[in-house]
């Protein structure tokens, strides 16, 4: 599946659209007999060439606004990235705008068309094109910012991951370099797609694989660092995002080696506190890089999360057993 953003083209810039309206209307020529009077091939040339021009500019616009996908129709996940990335009000009035420029093109054409039947003489005709072609230039330099906004729509959101919201969908959370990664990609079925989350280095990863018969999402979520919801960076306000809008079951990992320089102590501080704000949602926890950890350090883990299963996504061990745990999960939640 495609997710709603990814078929945006490239959003031109305004002196862009100006130009490709210009070269358009000069391109534009109109095949006339030589026994046509020179006025009537005039108005028709400078006639056609209004048209080229409007259809360039207040065509583009409107296009450009139909290719953005209807906000108000977007799931929840996609609707909270728009506004974490961009601004849904911000999104919302640029593409009014747009719109409302467009519409104010094709008001000056049809007023500058109109304008042609006066003329008297060639010159006259085509300084009633050139009137318009300043106005359009006017119009959509006006636009500028607007279309600024669009391009920076289309930048941040073309790359997001295809989550498809109806699958049953287990999110992985966890600290930064807790396995996560590892673990998505060893137990799906197929190559799962990596996405870049733009102006992060963080990559969302969605594979899908077979569990209990029945086709699953598996997110891998950007790390999240135990700090206040308000105090998050974009990148961390996206993997709470994720695990909103998008969990079936959120598999918690812990990394019981420490060796991604977060203590077992601060991973539970963590866990207890994304934990309290998904109180609706499932929770699993598993001890990853069980293999590199020593006795003391697994059992801090179990006085402060209980017994848990532990496994090593990296040689596999244990992710028979996490598969199963994930599917006792989910089939409380979609009994046969």
């Amino acid at each position: 599946m495609k997710q709603p953003f990814e078929t945006m083209p490239t959003v031109l810039n305004a002196e862009e659209i100006i130009s490709k309206a210009v070269r358009d209307a000069e391109r534009e020529e109109v095949e006339l007999s030589d026994r046509v009077p020179a006025i009537i091939k005039a108005k028709k040339r400078e006639a056609a060439r209004i048209r080229a021009a409007e259809k360039a500019s207040a065509g583009y616009l409107e296009s450009l606004v139909k290719t953005v996908p209807t906000i108000d129709n977007l799931h929840p996940f996609y609707m909270d990235v728009l506004e974490v990335l961009v601004g849904i009000a911000e999104a919302k009035a640029a593409l009014g705008r747009l719109s409302r420029s467009a519409r104010i093109i094709r008001e000056a054409a049809r007023s500058s068309l109109s304008r042609l039947r006066r003329p008297k003489n060639p010159k006259d005709a085509a300084s009633a094109r050139r009137a318009f072609i300043g106005r359009m230039a006017s119009i959509v330099r006006g636009a500028a910012a607007d279309l600024e906004t669009v391009a920076k729509l289309r930048e941040r959101m073309k790359d997001l991951p295809a989550a498809d919201p109806a699958v049953p969908t287990v999110v992985l959370a966890g600290y930064p370099g807790v396995g996560k990664s590892t673990i998505v990609r060893a137990i799906s079925s197929a190559k799962p797609e990596t996405r870049v989350y733009p102006f992060t280095t963080q990559a969302v990863i969605v594979g899908h694989a077979k569990i209990g018969g029945m086709t699953v999402q598996m997110v891998d979520t950007p790390g999240l660092l135990d700090r206040p919801i308000e105090r998050m960076n974009k990148t961390e306000l996206l993997a709470i995002t994720a695990l909103s809008k998008l969990s079936s079951v959120v598999a918690f990992i812990v990394d019981v080696s420490e060796a991604n320089a977060f203590t077992i102590d601060r991973q539970k501080a963590l866990y207890d506190g994304v934990r309290e704000s998904f109180p609706q949602i499932p929770f699993l926890v598993f001890f990853n890089k069980a293999d590199a950890a020593d006795q003391s350090q697994i059992a801090r883990a179990e006085s402060l999360f209980g017994k848990r299963k532990a496994l090593s996504a990296l040689t596999g061990d244990g992710l028979g057993s996490f598969i199963s745990e994930v599917e006792g999960a989910l089939k409380e939640l979609y009994p046969a």
